[in-house]
């Protein structure tokens, strides 16, 4: 019988979360062999909150609710939303497919595009105060006609406005009138001056203290270019709170890097393929020579918890075990863990912890269809994005 994942319909962050694990079990570089996810996504939620490995450009943050406002205004009813909201997104898709520009959804998969920027972009929305109403998607499609009725029962003030304007409201009232006229014809990727203006200021109201919201308004960041956040030139200058968070983000980084290493090593032993051994020794033995000068022996792991824990991600206790028992064979082995039996049996203890029966190291079927490599992306905690979504921000604010 196949495996599967499946969740309740109550919570939207818990919910993309559930989407996030999905599509990253289809990437073989970032796949959480380890079982470290809550970690890493409490460190990437605190410096950019939001954001998520699957979004792709920072409009979509606008256009998307645009559809939904449209639809709205000419009261779809909750039988035909989703459909008639699909159908929007898809021909969006096409709109946008006909410009050379990335990041378009759907350019490949066109009409057969299983996940809409809609359901990717939705807990962003809700995290930036773009979205006010409070739900999933299927929430919101399932309660729309209540929508409705709520803002028919709204009252006026003497001077015409609305006693009550909050009630069955859905999405930040700013959008309406950053609403290109004839949206969705000739949509585009690129943000205009006030669309930019209006992101930043709902990253400051919404997550002042954040990096994401740092960096947008850090004119000197502008043509900043860096492979991950520890290695950006105003990195001295980040707000103390984050410069912490950023230096246990790269140990941590560098730390379940090594993990990897044993993983992939330890299994390629096992599996007998001996071209991936003598490459996999080679490159543990690169890392182990770093060891010494990359901070992990002094780091102190208490204080790692202390900022990722309760941060909306449950970080277990046998997580934490398993960190900490990682940690204390490296610094007794002083890095060379190449040789280690104590590494490999940790290593494999865990994965069986996390898959059971479906382990590697004890499903000959589950080794068959190892690709050979596993989990070796490096954590950046979703750098790459936010860079993506910065210059989408910049282009705007520079644009007239």
């Amino acid at each position: 019988m196949p495996s599967s994942l499946t969740w309740l319909d109550h919570d939207a962050a818990a919910r993309e979360r559930s989407h996030r694990l999905l599509e990253m079990f289809k990437e073989t570089g970032t796949v959480d062999e380890m079982g470290i996810g809550a970690v890493r996504d409490s460190i990437a939620d605190q410096l950019f909150p939001g954001t998520s490995v699957i979004q792709t450009r920072l409009r979509y943050a606008l256009m998307v609710p645009w559809l939904f406002i449209d639809l709205e205004k000419r009261l779809e009813s909750a039988a035909k939303f989703p459909s008639v909201a699909r159908a929007r997104e898809l021909e969006l898709g096409r709109t946008l497919a006909k410009v050379e520009t990335p990041g378009v959804f759907g350019r490949s998969a066109g009409d057969s595009l299983k996940r809409l920027a809609s359901s990717v972009y939705w807990a962003g929305l809700g995290s930036w105060g773009i979205r006010v109403f409070r739900g999933t998607q299927q929430q919101y499609f399932r309660q729309i006609e209540s929508i409705y009725a709520a803002r028919a029962r709204r009252n006026r003030q003497d001077d015409g406005d609305w006693l009550d304007p909050h009630r069955g409201m859905t999405w930040h009232p700013a959008l309406v009138k950053l609403m290109p006229e004839g949206f969705p014809e000739g949509a585009s990727l690129e943000l205009t001056r006030d669309e930019a203006l209006f992101i930043r200021e709902q990253w400051k109201k919404t997550h002042p203290d954040s990096l994401l919201t740092w960096l947008s308004f850090d004119e000197q960041s502008e043509k900043v270019q860096a492979d991950a956040p520890w290695l950006h030139a105003r990195q001295a200058d980040f707000p103390t709170g984050m410069q912490s968070l950023v230096e246990h983000g790269r140990l941590f980084s560098t730390l379940m890097h090594g993990a990897s290493l044993v993983y992939n090593l330890h299994l390629s032993e096992v599996d007998v393929r001996a071209e991936r051994v003598e490459e996999y020794r080679a490159r543990l033995a690169e890392w182990s020579s770093k060891f010494p000068a990359s901070g992990l022996i002094q780091w102190d792991l208490d204080s790692l918890w202390l900022q990722v824990t309760g941060k909306g991600h449950s970080v277990t206790l046998p997580t934490r075990r398993f960190v900490v028992s990682w940690l204390g064979i490296l610094r007794s082995a002083n890095g060379d863990v190449v040789d280690s039996s104590e590494a490999r049996v940790l290593i494999e203890r865990r994965e069986q912890d996390m898959k059971r029966d479906r382990s590697r190291f004890t499903n000959p079927a589950a080794r068959k269809i190892w690709g050979g490599a596993s989990g070796l992306t490096e954590l950046s905690y979703r750098w790459d994005i936010t860079s993506t979504f910065l210059a989408d921000l910049r282009a705007g604010l520079d644009s007239t």
